[in-house]
C-alpha cells in the first residue's frame, strides 16, 4: 500500500462518524434482515410444507444455494479490496446489487404453477442462488467499511450495532407483515401459513424493501467515498492473487479463532431457524396472532441490545463481554424445551404459556444480538491487526472468509434440518394439534441438547482470540508510526 492509500485509510479515525452516516448506513442492513428472516422462517416451511417438495430436496436446494454464495464471498472479498474506480472500491458492488438482488426475490416467492417437484426443486436453487449472491455484492463491501470509516476500538461496536438494529428491524417488519397481512386467517379458517396464495404479495414486498434499503444506504454513504481507502496500485485479478491474499488473512490466529467460532455458530443457527417456525406452529401450538405478539417481542430484546452492548464494550474487553454473554444464552437458550420434556410447563393453550416464550424470546435474542455485535466489532480490530503484519487493507477479504464459512456451514444447518423432518416423518401440511406426539417430542430433543453442545464449541474458540483494548490501542499507534515514516519518506510501506 502506498503513502496516499494509508493516508486514505488512516483519515476516517480522525472523527467521530455523524449520526447521520451512521443511520444511512445502518438501513442498508434491512435487506440482510429480510433476507434472513425470509430464508430462515418461510422458505423451507413454504416450498416443503405448502408446495408439497420433499424436505430433503428442499433443505438440498437452500444447502447448495448457499455453497454458491459461500464460493462467490472471497471472490467478491477480494474483487472490492482491490476495484479501483471513481466510485471507490465498495460502492460500485453496492450499487450493482439492488436491481437483481429485488427481481430474484419476488421470483423465488412466485413460482409457476403447475412444476413438478424436481421442477420447484431447480426453481427455488436458481433464485436462492440468484438472491444470495446478489445480497453478497451489498454486504461485503458495505460490512468492510466499518474499519475505514472509523479505527476507534468503541465507536465501532456502536457502527456495528446501528447496522444490526436496523437488520433486525427489516426481520421484525417482514415477519409482522407476513403473519398480520400475508398469512393471517380468520377464526375457523385455515391457518395462513399454509395457504400458498399468500407468498407471491409477500415476496413482492420483500423485494420492494430490499431494493430501496439498498440504495439507500448506498446512496447515503456516497459522500463518504473520498475519505475511504483506494489502491494506487492494483495486481490484476488471478487464482494466485486470490490464493496469496487467503492465506494471509488465515494467517491471524485470532481471526482464526473467529472462523472457527462462526462456523460452530453458523450450524447451530442455520439448524435452529430452519426448525423454528416447526417448533412454535407445533411444539408450542402458537395461533398465527400469537406468532406476531411473539415477534413484538424481539423489539424490546434488539433495542436492549443495542443500548447495551456499545456500553459494555467501554468498560470490559470485546472478548470478555461476548465470553460471558455467550456462556449465559447457552444455559438459558434451551430452558423452555428441557422444562417442557420433562413435564414442568403448563400445557400448550394455558394463558401462562404465552408469557414465559415471550419473556424467553426477549432473553434469548438480545443475548443473540449483542453477541453478533461484538464478533463484528471484533473482526473490524483483526483488520488493524491483520494491516500491521502484511502492509495492506483487507477488509473485503476479512470479511469474505469468515462469511464465506459461516455460510457453507449454516446450509449444513438446514440441510440438516431438512433430513430429520424426512427422518422422524414428521407430516406435510399438517394441521397444529394433529401431529402425533411422539413426533412433537423428537422435534424437542433435536432442538434443545444438541444446540447445547455447538454453542458450548462455538464459546470454546472464542476464547482463543488475543485482541484486547491496550493490544489493539498498540496495533494502531504501530501503525500510525508506520504512515508518520511513510509520509517522511514519499514512498511505499
Amino acid at each position: 500500500m502506498t503513502v496516499s492509500s494509508v493516508e486514505q485509510a488512516a483519515r476516517p479515525g480522525q472523527g467521530r462518524v455523524p449520526l447521520g452516516t451512521r443511520i444511512l448506513y445502518g438501513v442498508g442492513s434491512m435487506a440482510e434482515g429480510i433476507k434472513n428472516t425470509a430464508f430462515n422462517v418461510f422458505l423451507l416451511f413454504y416450498y416443503n410444507n405448502v408446495l408439497g417438495v420433499s424436505g430433503t430436496l428442499t433443505g438440498m436446494a437452500i444447502f447448495l444455494a448457499l455453497c454458491v454464495d459461500a464460493v462467490a464471498d472471497p471472490l467478491i472479498g477480494s474483487l472490492s479490496d482491490g476495484w479501483r474506480s471513481r466510485l471507490g472500491r465498495r460502492h460500485p458492488f453496492m450499487y450493482a446489487a439492488a436491481p437483481p438482488m429485488a427481481l430474484c426475490f419476488f421470483l423465488l416467492f412466485d413460482p409457476p404453477g403447475g412444476l413438478s417437484e424436481m421442477g420447484l426443486f431447480a426453481w427455488l436453487l436458481s433464485f436462492a442462488i440468484g438472491v444470495r449472491v446478489s445480497m453478497t455484492l451489498y454486504m461485503l463491501p458495505s460490512n468492510a467499511m466499518i474499519p475505514e470509516l472509523t479505527s476507534d476500538y468503541d465507536e465501532r461496536t456502536e457502527l456495528v450495532s446501528w447496522r444490526f438494529l436496523f437488520g433486525w428491524l427489516g426481520g421484525i417488519v417482514i415477519s409482522l407483515l407476513a403473519y398480520l397481512v400475508f398469512f393471517s386467517s380468520a377464526a375457523g379458517e385455515r391457518d395462513g401459513l399454509l395457504d400458498a396464495s399468500g407468498y407471491a404479495g409477500f415476496g413482492l414486498t420483500c423485494a420492494v424493501i430490499v431494493g430501496v434499503s439498498i440504495l439507500t444506504s448506498a446512496l447515503g454513504t456516497h459522500h463518504v467515498i473520498p475519505q475511504l481507502a483506494q489502491p494506487d496500485a492494483v495486481e490484476p485479478f488471478t487464482p494466485r492473487r486470490f490464493f496469496r491474499e487467503a492465506r494471509t488473512v488465515l494467517a491471524n490466529p485470532s481471526y482464526r479463532a473467529l472462523v472457527m467460532a462462526a462456523i460452530f455458530a453458523a450450524v447451530a443457527g442455520g439448524f435452529a431457524d430452519v426448525v423454528g417456525l416447526y417448533v412454535n406452529k407445533y411444539y408450542w401450538e402458537l395461533a398465527t396472532d400469537q406468532l406476531a405478539f411473539l415477534v413484538y417481542a424481539l423489539i424490546p430484546a434488539v433495542l436492549l441490545a443495542v443500548v447495551i452492548t456499545p456500553a459494555l464494550t467501554r468498560r470490559f474487553d470485546k472478548k470478555r463481554a461476548v465470553f460471558a454473554i455467550g456462556a449465559f444464552a447457552i444455559l438459558i437458550a434451551p430452558v423452555l424445551i428441557f422444562l417442557r420434556l420433562l413435564g414442568w410447563l403448563p400445557p400448550n393453550g394455558d394463558p401462562i404459556l404465552l408469557p414465559l416464550i415471550v419473556t424467553h424470546a426477549v432473553i434469548s435474542v438480545a443475548c443473540v444480538v449483542s453477541v453478533g455485535i461484538l464478533v463484528g466489532a471484533m473482526l473490524a480490530d483483526v483488520v488493524d491487526e491483520g494491516e500491521l503484519a502484511s502492509g495492506r487493507r483487507q477488509e473485503g477479504m476479512f470479511n469474505a472468509t469468515i462469511s464465506f464459512a459461516a455460510k457453507a456451514t449454516s446450509g449444513l444447518g438446514g440441510l440438516v434440518a431438512g433430513i430429520a423432518l424426512d427422518a422422524i416423518a414428521f407430516p406435510r401440511g399438517a394441521d397444529p394439534g394433529s401431529v402425533p406426539a411422539e413426533k412433537v417430542h423428537a422435534l424437542g430433543l433435536a432442538v434443545g441438547p444438541g444446540l447445547m453442545i455447538l454453542f458450548l464449541i462455538t464459546l470454546i474458540f472464542v476464547s482463543r482470540y488475543r485482541i484486547t483494548r491496550e493490544s489493539h490501542r498498540r496495533v494502531l499507534a504501530d501503525l500510525e508510526r508506520r504512515r508518520e515514516k511513510a509520509r517522511e519518506s514519499g514512498g511505499p510501506l
